[in-house]
């Protein structure tokens, strides 16, 4: 038996990606609570220990703390190998004079459409953070501009309303990496950008 002890969460769970992988399952890992603690382990923020606080709890649509006792969203992303090709912009081309589009980060605000009245206020309040992981591995967080996050879901409640009917959930905010005046970049793994490039 191994010592959990000796290992970060970050670790573990790449080390767990990369045996999913090799049993052929892609991405084995995703859509897990464990990404929350790493990105506020990243940021310097108390991830809160329970998924999600519902509606009339204090944290309502938060998943942390940051260090100034607000309150943070966090949605990632993971990559996949192909994807690497966007988040690094490389070139490609016969002579190497084209570059791929840079990538678009993407968070899914399930409940916000249902829960309008409550998710319109509450999420205004809050710093909303996406992550980006690569086999587990946390390679970038971007923190994304609040009127931004909040003029799309609104936008996209209004379509939603318009057209009477759909999902109540999957209201999405998209980031494409190139618009820099959307978002700051928080933290940004360095060493996997200059190993990949």
């Amino acid at each position: 038996m191994i010592d959990i002890h000796q290992y970060t969460l970050e670790e573990i769970a790449n080390a767990l990606y990369r045996k999913m992988e090799y049993h052929g399952y892609e991405k084995g890992t995703d859509k897990t609570k464990y990404r929350e603690p790493v990105i506020a382990e990243k940021l310097g923020h108390t991830a809160h220990a329970k998924i999600s606080a519902g509606k009339g709890k204090d944290e309502y649509g938060s998943d942390a703390t940051t260090q100034d006792k607000k309150f943070a969203e966090y949605k990632s992303k993971a990559l996949s190998k192909k994807d690497l090709n966007n988040l690094l912009e490389r070139a490609y081309g016969k002579d190497k004079q084209k570059k791929y589009a840079p990538l678009t980060v993407s968070g899914v605000y399930n409940g916000y459409n249902s829960n309008y009245e409550t998710a319109s206020v509450e999420y205004a309040k809050i710093e909303h953070y996406f992550g980006v992981f690569y086999k587990e591995k946390c390679v970038l967080i971007i923190k994304v501009n609040t009127d931004y996050v909040m003029d799309t879901l609104n936008a996209n409640y209004e379509a939603f309303k318009k057209k009477g009917r759909g999902t109540t959930n999957l209201n999405t905010v998209s980031v494409n990496l190139a618009d820099t005046h959307l978002y700051t970049v928080a933290y940004k793994d360095q060493e996997f950008y200059d190993s990949e490039r």
